[in-house]
């Protein structure tokens, strides 16, 4: 049973996801599948109706799952602070995530439950995150209810091989992605041109819901109603 503070919680949602991907260690490509368990809960504001708190934690759960079905599928996870580990990633095309040590399974916990609690924007919390590789024996489990993380707090104290579009490293900032835009040395533009074509993932899903909106009126606010997103990758730049 989930515990914050004092009160035990009755009733949650687990939102399940599914994925492969490819861990980098040592130079060896690992492929592997992974199962994810995430546990929900509604959070009731003051001020707020019940409608309103349903409507919340409904449309922030499918934030989350559109991320991770943006995200996740055929993902390379790495080690950027391993030069040849990070060498062998950037020759690839798929989306990469950017560790800032080994990617084993209680890192990647700890990382996917900070950027979920970032993406949640206090409209959910985000309670226990379980995690089990193919290639891995054990399940990790993961719970941070305070937001203290043992994790780099901006992106230049992991990310040594050049400098980063943002300060925040990607588990704290609420934005569609799991890796940095790094400033080659060569070019000399500016950040806002050098950037100007890159699109936010979650600018998709925003665009939705307002059409959805748009379409259905009042009615999407009923709990039942559930705005189908189709999977969609963020263009490589």
């Amino acid at each position: 049973m989930i515990t914050i503070g004092k009160n035990r919680i009755k009733n949650h949602m687990t939102l399940e996801y599914d994925f492969s991907g490819i861990r980098i260690l040592n130079s060896a490509l690992i492929p592997s599948d992974w199962h994810l368990s995430i546990d929900l809960v509604a959070i009731d504001k003051k001020g707020k109706s019940i409608d309103d708190m349903e409507f919340n934690a409904t449309l922030a759960y499918q934030k989350l799952f559109f991320w991770l079905d943006t995200n996740l599928p055929d993902i390379l996870m790495v080690n950027v602070s391993n030069e040849d580990d990070l060498y062998i990633a950037n020759l690839s095309s798929n989306i990469m995530l950017y560790c800032p040590d080994e990617p084993y399974d209680d890192l990647i916990a700890e990382l996917l439950h900070s950027k979920l609690v970032a993406l949640a924007d206090g409209n959910i919390l985000v309670s226990e995150l379980r995690i089990k590789a193919t290639d891995m024996s054990v399940t990790y489990t993961f719970d941070c209810q305070n937001n203290e993380y043992d994790l780099p707090a901006t992106t230049e104290e992991y990310y040594t091989e050049g400098k980063a579009r943002d300060i925040d490293p990607w588990w704290v900032r609420n934005d569609g992605f799991c890796f940095e835009f790094i400033r080659p040395d060569e070019v000399t533009v500016s950040d806002e041109e050098l950037y100007k074509d890159i699109v936010d993932p979650m600018e998709e899903f925003d665009r939705l819901v307002n059409e959805a909106a748009d379409k259905y009126g009042n009615s999407i606010r009923e709990p039942a109603r559930i705005v189908q997103v189709e999977r969609w990758r963020p263009k490589k730049v």
